[in-house]
């Protein structure tokens, strides 16, 4: 849990080790939404991936079950700094990612592509 999986899957774009360690019903928080469903986090990460560039993990901090990556990343020509908050379940399944950008106006850029990547892609449909 210490190295993390989400910052690794934006620098490397192989999303298995991300994939494999998700809990069916994990939740992903962004700064706009919650999406629920191991289908629709890995959607809405796979789409940050595209925003994203120049990811550099630039600190972490983490206990048995949860760990807070830093980064800093680019979006057009906005830099960026960000946290990445990884909590796990019990048995070690990654249940919850919690994304924190700033500042504001890097934050409108990120938040503008991904309104663009969206109208591409779309959620999936949510899990019953």
């Amino acid at each position: 849990m210490a190295n993390g999986v989400v910052i690794p899957f934006w620098q490397s774009g192989d999303a298995g080790p991300l994939v494999n360690s998700l809990a069916a019903d994990a939740t992903f928080s962004s700064p706009a939404a919650d999406y629920h469903g191991r289908a629709r986090t890995v959607h809405m990460l796979t789409l940050i991936a595209t925003v994203l560039e120049r990811v550099d993990q630039t600190g972490r901090w983490s206990s048995e079950r949860d760990g807070v990556h830093a980064f800093t990343a680019r979006v057009d020509d906005h830099e960026l700094q960000g946290m990445v908050r990884e909590t796990y379940s019990e048995d070690g399944r990654l249940e919850h990612i919690t994304l924190y950008l700033r500042p504001y106006r890097s934050l409108r850029a990120a938040m503008a592509k991904m309104a663009q990547r969206m109208e591409v892609s779309p959620l999936p449909e949510q899990s019953a």
